[in-house]
C-alpha cells in the first residue's frame, strides 16, 4: 500500500474560503449524490480566525456552487456538517474511481491549495495522476511513500483514534474534551478514555519493537 499526497487548486465553494484566508477547510469524508441529483457532498470541518460560526456559515450557504447544507456551529469560529455542491472534480474522479482508493482527510493550507491524500496499490498512481491530467487538474505531488508496518488496533479502537484525530483531540489547544467526543460517538467518556489509551498503548508499543 502507498500514501500519496498531493496538491491543487480549491475548487467550488472551497475556493473562496480558502482564497481569501478567511478559514480552513477540512474534508472528512465525502459522496457522491444521484443521477437525478448530481453533485458531490462533503462532511467537513471549517475553522476561521478572522470571523465567527454565524458568519461563516453565511459565507457558505451563499456561495453559487453550494445546493444544500447542513452546518452547525460548535464553537465561535468553527461549523462541521455536510456541504453539497453542483461539482467538485477531483473529489468526482477519486469517488468515481474502481480501482480501491482509501481517502484521508483532505485539508486547506495557508496557501490556498487542497492537500489531497490517497492510499492505493502501487500500479494505480500512475492511472489515478493520468486521470487528473486529462482532466485539466493542475496537480502538484507532495508525497508517495510506502506504508511501513504497524502495530494492530482493533476496528473499535481505530475508528475512535480517527475521530479524535480528526475532530481536533490531540491538537493543542485541544479542539473537542473527551466528553464532547463522546457524545458525537454515542458513548460514554470513560470508555471513550479507556479505548483511547488502550489504542495509543498499541501503537507507542509497536513503535518501541524492535522485532
Amino acid at each position: 500500500m502507498i500514501q500519496l499526497q498531493f496538491l491543487v487548486p480549491p475548487e467550488s465553494w472551497i475556493r473562496t474560503l480558502c482564497q481569501n484566508d478567511l478559514a480552513t477547510v477540512k474534508i472528512l469524508s465525502m459522496k457522491l449524490e444521484s443521477s437525478d441529483a448530481p453533485g458531490v457532498t462533503h462532511f467537513v470541518d471549517i475553522v476561521s480566525d478572522k470571523v465567527n460560526a454565524d458568519d461563516l456559515i453565511k459565507e457558505l450557504i451563499k456561495s453559487p456552487d453550494v445546493v444544500g447544507s447542513d452546518v452547525a456551529s460548535v464553537g465561535s469560529n468553527r461549523i462541521v456538517g455536510a456541504v453539497t455542491s453542483k461539482d467538485c472534480r477531483v473529489c468526482s474522479i477519486i469517488m468515481d474511481s474502481k480501482t480501491g482508493y482509501f481517502v484521508g482527510p483532505a485539508v486547506s493550507e495557508h496557501d490556498g491549495q487542497m492537500s489531497y491524500k490517497l492510499f492505493m496499490s502501487g500500479d494505480a498512481i500512475p492511472r489515478f495522476l493520468q486521470t487528473l491530467h486529462a482532466s485539466g487538474i493542475d496537480y502538484k505531488i507532495s508525497d508517495i511513500s510506502k506504508l511501513a508496518p504497524k502495530r494492530a488496533i482493533t476496528p473499535k479502537q481505530e475508528k475512535v483514534l480517527k475521530s479524535a484525530l480528526e475532530l481536533g483531540y490531540y491538537e493543542y489547544p485541544k479542539r473537542v474534551s473527551t466528553e464532547e467526543l463522546a457524545k458525537v460517538l454515542d458513548s460514554a467518556p470513560s470508555t471513550i478514555s479507556e479505548i483511547l489509551r488502550r489504542a495509543e498503548r498499541r501503537i507507542i508499543s509497536g513503535y518501541f519493537d524492535k522485532d
